[in-house]
């Protein structure tokens, strides 16, 4: 299986999504190798690489579960994980800590 960060990224533009701790992030646009992201911190955003995204989005499909840190998937942890939480047929494991996004079904 294989999606595109870039094309899914693309369909969450304009939308609020979350942190797993809750905390509203939005997804302004998508500019080449980048995705902007509006945070109450940086409200006209920030540039996180697509290809941090893709690489998280590909471990999460081969492994079926990611965690959602820095170290494993690099700065910018949390918006990558409200991305991936977005994908249809997830869910937030907030058992471990940190937590790990994980595909259902």
């Amino acid at each position: 299986m294989s999606q595109s960060a870039s094309q899914f990224l693309e369909s969450l533009v304009g939308r609020e999504i979350r942190t797993v701790t809750g905390r509203p992030n939005k997804i302004l646009r998508v500019d080449g190798d980048w995705v902007v992201v509006a945070t109450t911190k940086s409200p006209r955003g920030q540039k996180v690489p697509v290809a941090w995204v893709q690489e998280a989005l590909d471990r999460l499909l081969t492994d079926r579960a990611v965690e959602i840190s820095v170290a494993s998937v690099r700065y910018r942890s949390a918006f990558i994980g409200a991305v991936l939480s977005q994908l249809p047929n997830t869910e937030v494991d907030r058992s471990n800590s940190p937590p790990h996004i994980r595909l259902i079904g």
